[in-house]
């Protein structure tokens, strides 16, 4: 390797760190997504399915949109669960008195699944009036996995929910007032 600072045929100390971490920096991006709870990766979720995540059952209210891929693995996903406070495991004490919401998603373009474009909004049993609405930060999207550019956050919800309650994860992108709505339960509250 050619030492580019000084024009002599040595290796650079900097050039063999950067060829030594690259391959781990992408291994690591290329293998996160299999961090992730495998609901929220697996497939799109069909409007009105129920799905038991961490002892919440999760009911996706609306938000399949027509498309030729929307009842295959291929179409995009956008899939929510709920983390109690207990179950962060005091990491985040003050800040997520209510919990956190994790959301996992993919779109074909990579402009679509950065979550600088995202907002939730958390709503009450009776479905009026915003208790919260949580604008996401730039978040870039991930190298494309099966259904393409995936991204994925811990939305911390800064105050005490009861349930159930609603969440609403809307892309300023889209033309929809809302895109996705998903309510959220305890599993004894069928």
């Amino acid at each position: 390797m050619i030492n580019l600072l000084n024009g002599k045929n040595a290796r650079s100390p900097f050039l063999i760190l950067i060829m030594g971490l690259f391959p781990l920096l992408l291994q690591a991006q290329l293998t996160d997504i299999t961090a992730i709870n495998e609901q929220l990766t697996e497939r799109p979720w069909l409007d009105h399915s129920e799905h038991d995540i961490y002892g919440y059952r999760i009911t996706q209210v609306f938000g399949e949109r027509s498309s030729p891929d929307r009842h295959s693995n291929l179409g995009s996903i956008t899939n929510i669960a709920y983390l109690d406070p207990a179950q962060l495991e005091n990491k985040y004490d003050r800040q997520a008195e209510g919990g956190a919401i994790e959301l996992f998603l993919t779109r074909a373009t990579e402009s679509r699944a950065n979550f600088k474009y995202f907002f939730i909004v958390i709503r009450g049993e009776d479905d009026r009036g915003k208790l919260m609405e949580i604008d996401l930060d730039n978040q870039p999207p991930q190298l494309p996995e099966a259904n393409g550019w995936w991204n994925y956050t811990l939305v911390l919800l800064p105050d005490t929910v009861e349930f159930p309650f609603y969440v609403y994860v809307n892309d300023r992108q889209s033309r929809h007032l809302s895109d996705f709505k998903f309510k959220i339960q305890t599993i004894s509250n069928k």
